[in-house]
């Protein structure tokens, strides 16, 4: 049967067993929807379904699109019950499981209701020191069942990041799993995105198919950690599952972690400490800014736990293994070189601590301060480079141990399970939202907005975080009722892509588009003196020479840090991190606008006093008022600049090949002949309107993001910008006349 008959008669089934479904379930419901006049859920803030809805669409009985749902569902239900209780998993390890059901009459529905289902490392619920428990439906009194949405969610707004609450009013049961080793479930963690977890997720799914609650179909959500589970479940092709709606997903973790050219990317030592700390299996350190004292907090007991022996089991059982304590474990697995180095750093530091090592590793000054004091060891580091190859994590499939998921995608190729892409710009795994959306053929959706990593700064004023927050969840329960439910909304019939287009400061629009990449057209700005220049022509400078500053940042909270709970991002002063030690370069102010979307790449031809260097490089924006945007960045080293050819498809972009056997023949850089540089900045779509320039920044260092191992001296790097050796920035786009 082909593809196109399959999905009708997969999608004349959903319609049947939706209206079967709404007609057994919603006979005896309140009918308290967000169109009525019910003060329960009337104009709820999270119960908002028409942030984007034109005055055409708030007029007409239906309506579905981008950030719009009207008639087509209805938010009956204002009241929850909420389970908490150990199910087994398919080695006996007891896992913690919240289940939330819509009420009625002070009773959970017993179904069958369809199910959203969450299953990650972080915590399923709080408790807190007044009494009260904080989960994904808001705050409620410990110990009680049955709350009302509106109620729960007033009482912690911040909580309500995922829009569950939605959900559950609109008819969903929802399902929330601890993984193993964290939170109060049972046994020990072998890593995080481990094939250990795809079997314990498998498990759950025929647990909830099974309960009488579920129409055994079942869907899942979530951003970050949350996200990329949905990809480790889904490769599992387990029954029930129909749809996921990954957020913010990593795709290539040598490229996430290592920046796909060698560099570590160390903010993620911030993620590891803090987690590792929350499950009790390390400790903070006073004044540390990747891993402070926080204070403590405990993970909410399952029902049958009154006086909370069993969480007390479970965290001591991964206290008495090595694989749950050290967090550092899935950083040395992801190359037997970090190994090497974090072995090294130790003798220098007299401590194997995880603790002490990530703070020392973390800092410049301080790493740079240990090398000068250990030449000998120094030396040691200096020689050691972090390959693609060298680790069984990024080569292959894991069934147990931890996972690069694009190793996976071949395994969700052909599974029928819809993917709902949920990426932004200005986060962290922008380039890996991208690199999912090409790499599946499954039936898929994608939306790339001018947001961060997750609505952080809701209540801040920034109105591309508070479009995050309600666009997410009005298209989750879009997305799920196609799917789920079986509601013929229109969704699939919406073109594919759906993105923000950037303008100055927060300003943005939506575009839509059917295929990746987003432009097939690119413009070339070559650099002269301090300048971009839109065509090659003759320079009376030709190269350009800076001194690397080891301690140039842009602060902790870039991006990166956002992304890992040190935001809101906030950058330090861009025209201070331009200045000493930096080279900039800007065009004249344009004289007609110009339009990018995609992924900028940076041609540079530079020699160096050192062999060893590290090149980052940042897109700007600057508006007619002089103000700057940081727009995308991308940083390479330079024994890693041999490119290759990927195992997935890479949008066409530079690829570093970063084995071993091509870095380690890779030569230095020549302190005289130019040498050449290739890769590639974050992706982003911008609008640059007449007036505004655009600029583009070079540095040596990025220290509160990328690792850079100090060489004995500060190296001296010349960019060369002769006619035969013009360093260039190509950018996804082109002029409108």
């Amino acid at each position: 049967m082909s593809f196109r008959l399959l999905f009708a008669a997969r999608m004349s089934f959903l319609i049947i067993l939706a209206a079967f479904s709404a007609s057994c379930t919603q006979s005896d419901a309140l009918r308290a929807n967000t169109d009525s006049n019910d003060d329960s859920l009337a104009g709820a803030d999270w119960a908002n379904t028409t942030y984007l809805c034109s005055e055409k669409d708030l007029a007409s009985e239906k309506a579905s699109s981008l950030g719009c749902y009207r008639g087509y569902s209805q938010a009956i239900y204002s009241h929850f019950h909420r389970e908490s209780l150990y199910v087994p998993s398919y080695d006996g390890t007891k896992l913690a499981v919240d289940v939330y059901r819509p009420a009625s009459s002070g009773q959970p529905l017993d179904g069958p209701l369809p199910t959203i289902f969450i299953f990650s490392r972080y915590w399923r619920a709080t408790e807190r020191a007044d009494g009260t428990v904080s989960h994904y439906v808001g705050r409620v009194p410990t110990g009680q069942s049955i709350n009302d949405i509106q109620e729960a969610l007033t009482q912690s707004p911040d909580v309500d990041t995922q829009g569950v609450g939605l959900l559950i009013a609109h008819g969903y049961a929802f399902v929330r799993v601890e993984a193993r080793g964290t939170g109060a479930s049972f046994g020990v963690r072998n890593g995080d995105m481990s094939g250990t977890e795809i079997k314990d997720a498998r498990h759950i799914i025929q647990w909830i198919r099974k309960q009488p609650w579920s129409t055994g179909r079942i869907g899942m959500i979530g951003q970050s950690y949350e996200g990329m589970s949905q990809y480790l479940v889904a490769s599992g092709r387990p029954e029930g599952l129909v749809s996921i709606m990954p957020g913010v997903a990593t795709f290539d973790e040598y490229r996430a972690s290592w920046s796909g050219a060698g560099v570590l990317r160390k903010y993620g030592l911030a993620w590891l400490a803090r987690e590792a700390q929350r499950d009790g299996v390390q400790e903070g350190v006073e004044g540390s800014s990747i891993n402070p004292v926080v204070a403590p907090a405990e993970v909410a007991r399952v029902d049958a736990d009154m006086d909370g022996s069993l969480r007390a089991a479970a965290r001591l059982e991964r206290l008495v293994d090595p694989e749950a304590t050290d967090p550092m474990l899935y950083f040395t697995r992801q190359s037997p070189e970090a190994a090497e180095f974090i072995k090294y750093l130790s003798q220098m530091l007299g401590s194997e601590r995880p603790v002490d090592v990530m703070e020392a590793l973390y800092s410049s000054q301080r790493l740079r301060d240990l090398m000068d004091a250990n030449p000998e060891l120094a030396a040691k580091i200096r020689s050691l480079h972090f390959y693609r190859d060298q680790s069984d994590m990024l080569l292959h499939p894991q069934d147990d141990g931890p996972n690069s998921l694009s190793n996976l995608a071949p395994r969700i190729f052909g599974s029928g399970i819809a993917v709902y892409n949920w990426g932004g710009w200005r986060d962290f795994a922008s380039i890996d939202t991208l690199l999912w959306h090409q790499n599946l053929s499954n039936p898929k959706k994608l939306t790339m907005g001018p947001w961060t990593h997750g609505p952080n700064e809701i209540g801040m004023g920034d109105v591309r975080e508070t479009a995050s927050y309600h666009m997410r969840r009005i298209e989750q329960l879009r997305w799920s009722d196609y799917w789920v439910k079986g509601i013929s909304n229109g969704i699939m019939e919406e073109p594919e892509i759906q993105y923000a287009e950037m303008g100055a400061r927060d300003s943005f629009s939506w575009n839509t588009a059917q295929t990746l990449p987003l432009s097939n057209e690119h413009a070339e700005f070559f650099m002269a003196g301090n300048e971009l220049k839109a065509e090659l022509g003759r320079s009376a400078i030709s190269q350009s020479t800076f001194k690397v500053d080891e301690y140039k940042t842009l602060g902790e909270h870039t991006r990166y840090h956002d992304a890992i709970g040190m935001g809101p991002l906030a950058l330090l002063n861009l025209v201070t991190h331009a200045a000493d030690g930096a080279l900039s370069f800007t065009t004249a102010a344009l004289d007609q606008p110009f339009v990018i979307a995609g992924s900028p790449i940076v041609k540079l031809y530079v020699s160096a006093s050192q062999p060893d260097i590290v090149l980052n490089a940042y897109v700007q924006r600057v508006d007619r008022r002089g103000n700057l945007q940081l727009l995308a960045d991308g940083v390479m080293h330079s024994r890693h600049r041999v490119l290759g050819k990927s195992s997935y498809d890479n949008l066409g972009l530079p690829f570093s090949d970063s084995r071993k056997s091509v870095v380690d023949a890779t030569p230095g850089i020549d302190p005289e002949r130019p040498t050449l540089m290739v890769f590639d900045l974050q992706p982003f779509a911008a609008r640059f309107e007449k007036g505004e320039q655009i600029r583009l920044v070079i540095t040596g260092a990025e220290a509160h993001t990328n690792l850079l191992i100090p060489p004995p001296q500060p190296a001296m790097i010349t960019l060369h910008t002769a006619e035969d050796t013009r360093s260039a920035l190509i950018l996804p786009g082109r002029f409108i006349p």
